[in-house]
């Protein structure tokens, strides 16, 4: 059985897409709050990685 690559769902996009938001708003906008000694840059940076875990996510596993 090979491994296939499919297209991330709408809602993995979505969800995605929402925390690159929260991603531009921390590093660009210094927007979110310090969280646990976290600046708001860092808290975007780390979106951003969340955010393409959950899309590589969608593509290599079906349903999702």
């Amino acid at each position: 059985m090979g491994r296939t690559q499919h297209a991330p769902r709408l809602e993995t996009i979505i969800v995605a897409l929402v925390v690159t938001l929260v991603g531009v708003l921390g590093t660009f906008g210094h927007a979110l709050p310090m969280i646990a000694g976290a600046s708001s840059e860092t808290l975007g940076i780390l979106a951003y990685v969340i955010a393409t875990i959950i899309l590589l996510i969608g593509v290599f596993f079906r349903r999702i």
